[in-house]
């Protein structure tokens, strides 16, 4: 007579251990994307329009979720975030906080910064802080850069989409 039960479970000894690093940048994606969900969820539709304020936000926060989610999947399998042969990096070196720090400050900063001064010099704030952090030094071309995304972004969302966004200290001028 033959044993009919069930296969012994897979060894965990050929298994991979989970990266915390790769781990907790999956669970932050996810989190992310619930977060954007929550507040997408509270747009208010738009009236009688196919595609209303909520649609973008939607896509993105969904979209991101779903991102966050399988990579989390794949961070609990053992799968880690490895650089690719032609990236010139050294996966033992030293861990630097202080571009991510500037970026993070930027970002805190320019969330700060939009009611008071409006969309275009808080959103200005954030691209600065990101190309600082990346490493640009030319700072009367990185301010010209960014005031000028900031503006097109704020135009397109407020005459394209017809958002309302803050115009802060350009009330009037805009």
């Amino acid at each position: 007579m033959t044993d009919r039960s069930s296969p012994p479970p897979p060894s965990l000894a050929g298994r991979r251990p989970v990266s915390l690093p790769d781990l907790l940048l999956a669970l932050g994606v996810t989190l992310a994307g619930v977060v954007l969900l929550l507040g997408t969820l509270k747009i208010p539709f738009g009236i009688n329009a196919v595609v209303g304020p909520r649609v973008f936000p939607l896509i993105v926060s969904v979209g991101l979720t779903v991102l966050g989610a399988v990579m989390t999947f794949g961070a609990l399998r053992g799968d880690r975030a490895e650089p690719a042969a032609e990236e010139d990096t050294d996966p033992d070196a030293p861990i630097s906080h202080l571009n991510p720090a500037v970026i993070l400050g930027g970002f805190l900063l320019g969330a700060a910064a939009l009611q008071p001064l409006g969309f275009v010099i808080g959103t200005a704030i954030m691209y600065l802080s990101v190309t600082f952090a990346f490493g640009e030094r030319h700072y009367l071309r990185m301010v010209g850069v960014a005031l000028l995304l900031s503006l097109l972004t704020y135009l397109l969302f407020t005459r394209g989409l017809g958002l309302t966004l803050p115009a802060g200290l350009l009330k009037g001028v805009l």
